[in-house]
């Protein structure tokens, strides 16, 4: 029974406090209401990066394999030889953490110039246009990495996103 008793004291201490500082939790809450939309933007990129350097890893522990003999590697074969890919230095992290960084700079870069340009023009929608050719690029090179891993499922794929980019 005491443990409920310091349940709702913790509870009733919190709900008593929720007016204190309500300056700077307002003000809190509208610089995070401003920049929701850029964080999600920025973790969004960052995540197909991600994804796409992840995938860049299985094509060339995927091409490890190839050379040392195994002329049909499945996926999970590729997958389980990225640590020897780096061990090898194939995966090198400081250049797969370099292209990362340099990609979202540049990204974070094309869509804030896009954004000052629709603030300029009057929502002339090159923010959204920006976006999707960044995603579509970043979609395009993991699909490309798959297939250069073995991945037959996505072959035709990275030919019908290019069909569908330009």
């Amino acid at each position: 029974m005491d443990i409920f008793f310091q349940i709702y004291g913790y509870a009733y201490r919190t709900i008593c406090n929720i007016p204190d500082g309500w300056v700077l939790k307002l003000a809190g809450g509208a610089i995070l209401a401003t920049v929701v939309r850029h964080t999600t933007l920025f973790t969004v990129f960052s995540f197909l990066v991600g994804i796409d350097l992840f995938a860049k890893f299985i094509a060339l522990s995927y091409a490890m394999i190839k050379a040392q003999g195994d002329d049909e590697p499945s996926l999970l074969d590729a997958v389980k030889a990225i640590p020897e890919a780096h061990r090898q230095r194939i995966i090198n992290s400081h250049e797969m953490k370099t292209q990362f960084t340099g990609k979202i700079i540049v990204y974070i870069i094309a869509v804030m110039a896009a954004g000052i340009v629709d603030f300029m023009i009057g929502h002339a929608n090159f923010g959204p246009m920006v976006i999707a050719y960044l995603s579509s690029t970043e979609l395009l090179s993991i699909v490309e990495n798959l297939d250069d891993a073995g991945v037959s499922a996505v072959h035709d794929l990275a030919a019908l996103i290019k069909r569908k980019r330009g």
